[in-house]
Formats: structure tokens, sequence, C-alpha cells
């Protein structure tokens, strides 16, 4: 294992090997970030599907991360397993395939056949996978902090937000006995879903890192010539896939985020996903808000969706609300004229992403999951059956919940929803005044209609408080006077009594007066 001064030096070299400080162009920053290993190839994926922070050739050039790393020797991988079954793989398989099938940056996978002939697949490990990770992501918070690289994007992308996402991301997927878990319970909640599949676990041979799995033959679901051999409709897929998807996240509230194509295949005319090391679960009241966030969109209901949006998310210092309803409008305008099925789901999602980090909102590290995982997917759509869009999907899945036939009905409900949603955002709206009171910075919006005749009622308002609260002095200090008074009331006394009295008599005959010309008019 390296110490942390070697490691440096590694990257160092691996940077002028590519020569990244001067020529850097997209496929030999891809070679460097494979070389630099694990911590580096995480960054690369997450970074892949951002191209409103770096531009969409090195966007394209990044995708190429997901299973080209280099596979680590076999021996090593025997050395593994063996210290994970203390000696004993060779009582457990009867044959290990040297080349591996997979080979990402935390772990590859291996076919294999188990002792009673069953044929399975092998997720193994790499050694030393969480110590180098966390060596590395301390260099990089390093680099990030001498450099000042967060102060040159002025807050609108956070790198070191970015670095512990992956890292914890990255440690979820470093334990073999959650995936399992994740696995077996996908299974559970897509079990009645008749064209979905996904393998069985072998937990008899399962630890923290090796995984055993049922090995699932199928045709890559990119491989069009062999499907459309095969008598497959990629268009009935397509569907078929949007539709489980929007399942998974709006009814099931568990939906896997990683939805690419070398984790989809065909057989027996079923969907099989595959890999379940990262998954995404929503709450009750996410995917309760994330309903209305989508119904707002389609209403193109800009102060409804800033609502949602600080329900939804966490923020950081004060909200300009102005501004962030600038904001989303501008999203929803670039998409105004577009038909549904026409939107870019990776522009839109992009769009949105910068616009709230533009904003200092935050949104459940779930949340961005799934908004990541429907980009992902909307790629896999559009690749093979083009005239499916997720977005419509997602739009139609939820509109029977909610459409209602009877008007009287349909009204009830939707003030029961807006008065529901309206205590969800409570604590937020809350926060928010409370904050722009105390930082001085609260603005209030005042519409006036008819505005001479408004100004002179809000006139004689404000002079009749001034009168009360001058009335109300004076009784309270004769009041003072007469207690502390022993025999003989001073002189003071008296011009109190006499000016309480007048403008007591004087607010009288204001209010009246006040009133009569209120109905002559």
């Amino acid at each position: 294992m390296l110490s942390s001064k070697d490691r440096l030096v590694e990257i160092v070299h691996i940077i002028k090997k590519y020569d990244l400080l001067k020529k850097i162009n997209p496929q030999n920053l891809r070679l460097a970030i494979e070389e630099a290993g694990p911590t580096f190839i995480k960054l690369g994926q997450i970074l892949a599907s951002r191209d409103d922070v770096i531009p969409k050739k090195y966007c394209d050039e990044l995708s190429h991360l997901r299973n080209q790393v280099k596979p680590m020797s076999y021996d090593k991988v025997l050395e593994i397993l063996d210290r994970e079954y203390e000696g004993k793989t060779d009582n457990i398989f009867s044959k290990i395939e040297e080349v591996p099938i997979g080979s990402a940056s935390i772990a590859e996978v291996h076919r294999a056949v188990l002792k009673d002939g069953t044929e399975v697949v092998i997720k193994v490990q790499r050694d030393n996978i969480y110590e180098l990770m966390a060596m590395d992501v301390k260099l990089l918070k390093n680099i990030v902090d001498i450099f000042k690289i967060d102060k040159i994007f002025d807050s609108v992308f956070n790198f070191k937000d970015i670095i512990d996402e992956m890292f914890e991301t990255a440690k979820e997927e470093m334990n073999f006995l959650i995936e399992a878990s994740h696995t077996e319970e996908f299974y559970e909640k897509n079990k009645d879903v008749l064209y979905i599949r996904s393998p069985k676990v072998y937990n008899e041979f399962t630890t923290s890192k090796a995984l055993v799995m049922e090995y699932m033959d199928g045709i890559r679901i990119n491989d069009f010539e062999t499907l459309e051999k095969a008598g497959y409709d990629r268009e009935e897929i397509g569907r078929k896939l949007a539709v489980n998807y929007v399942k998974q996240a709006l009814e099931d509230g568990y939906f896997h985020a990683d939805p690419h194509t070398e984790n989809l295949k065909i057989k027996d005319g079923k969907i099989i996903y595959l890999d379940f090391g990262m998954m995404g679960r929503l709450s009750l009241r996410d995917r309760e808000l994330l309903n209305q966030c989508i119904l707002a969109i389609l209403k193109d209901d800009v102060t409804e969706i800033s609502h949602i949006l600080l329900a939804f998310g966490k923020t950081r210092g004060n909200i300009d609300h102005m501004t962030l309803k600038n904001d989303i409008k501008r999203v929803l305008d670039k998409n105004k004229t577009q038909e549904m099925s026409n939107i870019d789901v990776k522009d839109f999602m992009n769009d949105f992403l910068m616009m709230l980090s533009n904003n200092h909102i935050s949104l459940p590290k779930d949340v961005t999951m799934l908004m990541r995982g429907m980009i992902v997917l909307e790629g896999v759509l559009r690749s093979i059956s083009p005239n499916i869009s997720l977005m419509q999907i997602f739009s139609s899945y939820i509109k029977p919940s909610t459409a209602i036939n009877k008007e009287k009905v349909s009204k009830l409900l939707q003030k029961g929803v807006e008065s529901s949603t309206d205590l969800v955002y409570l604590p937020n709206e809350a926060l928010s005044f409370l904050k722009g009171v105390n930082s001085g910075e609260l603005r209030f919006n005042i519409e006036i209609n008819d505005s001479k005749h408004q100004m002179r009622n809000l006139e004689q308002l404000v002079h009749l408080c001034l009168i009360t609260i001058l009335d109300v002095a004076y009784i309270l200090g004769t009041s003072l006077i007469v207690m502390q008074s022993d025999d003989k009331l001073p002189f003071i006394f008296y011009v109190y009594l006499i000016l309480g009295g007048i403008c007591t008599v004087w607010i009288f005959y204001k209010m009246f007066t006040s009133k009569i010309r209120n109905r002559r008019r």
C-alpha cells in the first residue's frame, strides 16, 4: 500500500505523462483518469453527466469509463477469494474463468461454476480499494483548498461536495452485503412485473468483498442487430423499460440509479437488470413532492415549483425568491415551445441542477441520484427507441391520480392537496422569512388599486394609530403619577389629565366623521 507522499508523486507523474497542463484533450484526460485509478474513475463517471460544468466532448469521452478499467491479474483474484473463503475456494467453485466479463473501478466480475454445476458470477472487490480511495479523497480536498478551485467557480459548482458524494456512494458499493440486500429487495418489488427479471443471490457464498449471483445470460440491450434477429420490437422494449423505471421511482420509491446499457439485458421477453451497487430510495414525502413538482412543471406554475424546491432541498444562506422564480421561468421557457416527447431530458435536468446551484439550493442525495438516473436512461431510450420519451412517461404516470371528472370533487381535492402541501412548505417558508427579518433583507411588494383612495385611507389609519398610542401613554402616565403620590397631586397630573381627555375625544370624533364619509361614498 502506497503512502500519501508516494501516491501524490504517482498522480503528478500521470499528469506529466499525459501532458494535462499543456495539451489536455478528451482522450488523454480519459486515459489519465483510467491510469490514476478507482477514485478518479468514479469522479469521471459523475462528471460524464455534467455537461453544465465541463464541455460536452469531454462528457462523451468520460462516459466510456464505465467498464473499461484494467482488470486485476488472475492470481490476485484467487488470492482475494482465498482470503474471503479462508482457503476453501476450491471447495465452493469447480471453475472460475480467468478473463473477467466486466471490470469496473471498485470490482470486476468473473463467470464461475459451483460444485453442483450451477452457473454463477463472482463479483470480486479490488484489493485495498477503501484505503486507496480514502487517501485520494484527502489529497483531492487538499488540492481544492490549495488552488482555491471552488472560488474560481464562485460556489456554482462545489468540488468538495462532489468528492464527498462520490466517496459516500463508493463506500456503500464496497460492502457487497449491502448490494446483496439491494438485489433481493429489487426482486421483491418487481417480482409481479412479468417483463422484469433480476439475478438470484447466493447468500451462503457472499461476503463483504465477494458477491456470488446467478449468471444471467442474454442480449445486450444495445445489441440492436441481435435483438431484431431474435424478433424483438425495440419500441416495445423502450416503452416497458421507461414505464418500469417510472414505477420504481414514483410507486416503489426504490430505483436503480445506474441503468446504463452494460446493466441491461434481454432474455425470454424480459428486461434483465444487473449490478445493484447504486440504488436510490425516495420517502413517501419525497414522492409526493416529486408528483407535485411534475404537475407544477406541466402547469408552468413557477411559484408552486419554487415552493416545492424549497421544501425539497437545503438552502445555503438567504434565498432571493424573485431571482429563484425568474431562473425557474427561464428553464421552463427554454422548452415551452417543445412537445413533451421532444424535450431533451439531459439538457433539462442539467439546466435544473445548474439553476438550483446558482440559487444555493441542494437537493437530497437520492433525488439527485434519480435525476442522474433519468439522464442515463434517457440516453439508453434515445438509442434503442427514439420515439419513447421518459419525460412524457413520467408526466402521464401521475395524471390518473389527479384527474377527476366531477368538477366539484376536483376542486375540493385540489384545495386539500394545496393545504397539505402548504403545511409541508411551512417550515422552509417560515425559516426564509425569519432569516430575511434577521438580516434586514426582507422586502415587501404591495400592489394597491385605486391608489389615491387607498393612500388617503392608509394615511388616516396611521394618524389614528399615532393618536391612540399617545392617548395610551397619557393614561399610563397619569396612573403612575397617582400611584406614586402620597397626598397632594402634582401640577403635571392635571396637565396629563387634560391632554388625555382631549386626545380621547379627538379619537372618537375622527372615528365618527370617518364612518360618515365612508357611508356617503
